[in-house]
């Protein structure tokens, strides 16, 4: 049966972001935010922004508008979305019962409550949506303008122990840490230009040593109590996963349960401080030369005592540019009916046997 909204309630629900790079933990505090009945932290999708152009000035929504969101919504998708979000059908009648009080952010929060992350609370008690999209930290200025009342979460790891991460799960279309290096200083000084008052640091280390700590900032910066279930993680995510198994292909299953191997098991510190056994004492030098003012920032401790600033390393910072900042904004600005006929062709790609 449809959940029937209050327009007033539904107002009342906060959006706010977590703002990351890959491999800093972000599934593990999506998972524990999920733990406390009042947050959702949903399925990283960029419906909310690659939507908005075409459909924020909807004063009025038809039937048509709802059938072409729900179209466009599932098309643009980049997860599996089987998993991750409820039945088509299901989301397509609750928009339609909710239709007299749509409007785009009414429909982007209702959209956000039909991740599954929300299977398990009640939608009503929801009051605070947590959304990680990694891309978001290339269009701060557009999110800041589609959401002015949002804050920040900046979930930051170590760069030496983050791209040795990104290595070995072979992360990006480059392994080359000096180019792992440039994403990470890239993302991380963005980051930096938001204001004081609108972010809260929190360090993939201190999740993992001090969680509670950690989580009890997070629950302030959010406006809510602290909930202490939001620390049983273990078995969590494979329980979700196997419930949903029969929706899903068992190939995908077994894949998923071991890329998430590290929300799956107790918190272990033993990764913290791994670059130590990985990388070279001529490549710390010049990873930590590059980032020392990032690294500072963010209060990692800064070892080198020989910080090198090679002029080897301009190159990674340009390839580092173009495969994010640049191509994510050059995407953000085609039309909306160039970037549905783009994810069609990939669609059509994918289910190209080989």
């Amino acid at each position: 049966m449809s959940t029937v909204y209050d327009a007033k309630s539904l107002d009342e629900i906060s959006i706010h972001f977590i703002l990351c790079t890959e491999r800093t933990g972000s599934s593990l505090l999506c998972l524990m935010l999920n733990l406390h009945p009042e947050i959702i932290s949903p399925s990283e999708e960029p419906f909310a922004l690659y939507l908005y152009p075409h459909y924020h000035k909807i004063v009025t929504w038809t039937d048509e508008d709802i059938a072409s969101y729900v179209d466009d919504f599932f098309l643009l998708a980049e997860k599996n979305m089987d998993l991750y979000f409820t039945q088509r059908a299901a989301f397509h009648a609750e928009l339609l019962a909710n239709k007299d009080l749509l409007t785009y952010e009414r429909i982007v929060k209702i959209s956000y409550l039909n991740f599954y992350e929300s299977d398990q609370k009640n939608k009503s008690s929801v009051r605070v949506i947590v959304d990680k999209q990694i891309k978001y930290v290339y269009h701060l200025t557009a999110i800041q303008q589609l959401f002015p009342s949002a804050n920040f979460i900046l979930l930051t790891r170590d760069v030496r122990d983050n791209i040795v991460s990104k290595s070995i799960r072979k992360l990006n279309w480059n392994k080359h840490p000096f180019f792992l290096t440039a994403i990470w200083k890239g993302a991380y000084s963005r980051m930096l230009v938001l204001p004081e008052n609108k972010r809260l640091i929190i360090k993939f280390e201190d999740l993992i040593r001090s969680t509670e700590t950690a989580l009890q900032k997070i629950c302030t910066f959010l406006s809510l109590e602290y909930d202490s279930k939001m620390k049983e993680t273990t078995g969590v995510f494979e329980k979700f996963v196997m419930s949903k198994k029969h929706l899903i292909d068992a190939d995908f299953t077994d894949k998923l349960l071991r890329f998430h191997t590290g929300i799956r098991t107790p918190l272990d510190e033993s990764k913290i401080g791994q670059y130590k056994a990985f990388l070279s004492q001529k490549d710390l030098r010049i990873i930590e030369g590059k980032c020392q003012n990032q690294l500072k920032s963010y209060r990692y401790e800064d070892i080198a005592e020989n910080k090198s600033s090679s002029i080897r390393f301009s190159a990674y910072q340009i390839l580092a540019f173009l495969y994010r900042p640049f191509l994510l904004k050059l995407y953000l600005q085609l039309p909306l009916g160039l970037k549905l006929k783009l994810k069609k062709r990939r669609n059509r790609r994918k289910s190209i046997p080989v």
